[in-house]
């Protein structure tokens, strides 16, 4: 008890006193920080204790072993050497264990009434509510991303749903600008997959519903959200156009707002201290700076030595792993270096002892031999034949690394103008992004797809990937590229339609006004 209390309240101290650092750092530091805090609660620390071996690796102080409020052993030590007394049944310990699972079990049944809730609230909107995906058409937003729904309600806009997720549009909202805004918030929620956070968020808060300080987390944690979610938006509108229209929507005429109690649900307006909290924080600018990094590395850090303090751990099982760790580090300084000769005799040795290294560093060792031989002989086929055993070894890759493995694998393929393999990659990572979550590199993908399908002559194919390119630019309210606009019109006039070529010309035209785009528009005009 005295272990878990320890640890979770100096875990959450030192959180606190981050937040207040990074006051002028982006929303999401802040957010992430509350959930660090609120998981340090759930953390067993006390059970974190491993059996030791001689000469065991032990942390240089134990936090628990300075901060002691038991008696002095030394007044003691005498009566348990005359009298050893046997270790008996602690009835302090079994009640706490005792009322510690009654509090837990308490805390999923909170949870499964506020699923229950949840359920039957949303089956009511459903029934109460009209379908209008028209919707996406007015906020100007070509490809729907979701289901938009009409229901009377006293919030301009809110977001539900995990798998199919739906934004609710107040049904007394008809003006185009405010439309935009609203869906426009509600749809970076989805993206930042803030309903799943929620949850996530909803269940902590149920499981120490006897915990203030997890309340009081939880509920600025749901703070940080929204204002996460104003700073992303803020970025796709004029300046100063979300702040005029956050204004209207949830300020107009001083009325004060009603938020419905329901903690899984994503309303666009608050409270009124809050929305005017919103709107203040918007005329500032929040980036990451550099001493939100190091505020940011020395909580990780201070987290790690207190949480990790009371255990100990096998020290050979340790070095054996250090070492290992160390013999791909020393490859990676070598290629740093530039002795690419020097670092494929690094990896010949490593190769050989490949078995013994955990899947992560496997895949690893063989994406460096890629890279190295790559250096050395970027035509030799043997280049794609190392990626590809990297990317086998998938099913035990985190999937950030294994959509990496493959970004890198479709890169050198389309380095060696090997279209076809390119293309197979492509679709390897367009399927492990969509699992995972991770549209990160979508829109290099898109394009290096059109390329390769133009270098095939399969001209239809690319005009589809571009245009997805587009709207993909377009809902994230950025400009299409030079290079995406050239290749489409590269592709219609590969097809002989000289009159859609124009057209995209024109827009390059417009877009990138340069002499060379002119008289390639007054060329394409003159012959169609």
């Amino acid at each position: 008890m005295t272990t878990y209390l320890t640890i979770t309240l100096l875990i959450s101290s030192i959180c606190g006193l981050t937040i207040l650092l990074l006051g002028g750092a982006p929303a999401r530091l802040r957010f992430y920080i509350c959930l660090l805090l609120m998981v340090s609660w759930l953390t067993p620390w006390q059970l974190l204790q491993f059996q030791a071996e001689s000469n065991a690796l032990t942390l240089p102080l134990n936090i628990l072993t300075e901060l002691t409020w038991d008696t002095p052993t030394v007044a003691t030590q005498n009566v348990l050497t005359a009298a050893p007394i046997k270790e008996q049944p602690s009835a302090t310990w079994l009640t706490f264990d005792w009322l510690w699972q009654a509090a837990f079990v308490i805390g999923l049944l909170l949870f499964s009434k506020d699923l229950l809730s949840f359920v039957k609230l949303h089956r009511r909107w459903i029934q109460h509510s009209t379908l209008d995906n028209q919707t996406w058409k007015t906020a100007q937003i070509t490809q729907p991303n979701c289901d938009i729904r009409r229901i009377d309600s006293q919030s301009p806009g809110m977001a539900t749903g995990l798998i199919n997720p739906i934004i609710w549009l107040d049904s007394k909202q008809h003006d185009a600008e405010k439309i935009r805004t609203i869906v426009l918030h509600e749809l970076t929620h989805i993206r930042q997959h803030d309903p799943y956070w929620l949850w996530a968020i909803n269940l902590l808060q149920r499981l120490f519903w006897w915990n203030p300080l997890v309340w009081f987390t939880a509920h600025y944690a749901r703070q940080q959200i929204e204002l996460s979610c104003d700073e992303q938006c803020k970025k796709h509108l004029p300046e100063g156009r979300y702040q005029l229209q956050l204004i209207k929507l949830t300020l107009q005429a001083n009325k004060p707002q009603h938020p419905l109690q329901m903690p899984a649900v994503l309303q666009m307006s608050g409270t009124p201290a809050f929305n005017l909290q919103r709107i203040n924080k918007l005329n500032k600018e929040h980036n990451m700076k550099k001493r939100h990094a190091i505020v940011m590395a020395s909580l990780l850090s201070l987290t790690g030595w207190i949480g990790f303090s009371n255990a100990t751990v096998n020290s050979q099982q340790v070095v054996f792993q250090e070492d290992k760790a160390q013999s791909i580090v020393n490859v990676l300084h070598t290629i740093n270096d530039k002795n690419f000769t020097e670092a494929q005799s690094q990896l010949a040795k490593l190769t050989t002892q490949i078995d013994n290294f955990e899947t992560p560093q496997q895949a690893k060792i063989l994406k460096l031999q890629a890279h190295v031989l790559y250096e050395l002989e970027p035509e030799n086929p043997q280049i794609l034949a190392f990626m590809d055993s990297a990317i086998a070894l998938e099913d035990e890759i985190p999937s950030d690394e294994l959509l990496d493995l493959i970004n890198m694998a479709q890169a050198l393929a389309a380095s060696q103008q090997r279209w076809d393999k390119q293309l197979s990659y492509a679709d390897h990572w367009f399927n492990v992004a969509a699992e995972a979550g991770d549209n990160s590199n979508q829109k290099n993908l898109l394009y290096m797809t059109a390329v390769s399908h133009y270098s095939l002559a399969q001209y239809n194919q690319a005009i589809s990937r571009l245009n997805d390119l587009m709207s993909l630019s377009e809902t994230q309210g950025e400009q299409p590229q030079e290079s995406w606009l050239k290749l489409l019109m590269a592709n219609h006039v590969e097809k002989d339609d000289l009159a859609k070529a124009t057209k995209v010309q024109a827009k390059i035209t417009m877009l990138y006004p340069t002499q060379n785009n002119q008289r390639l528009l007054n060329e394409l005009s003159y012959n169609l």
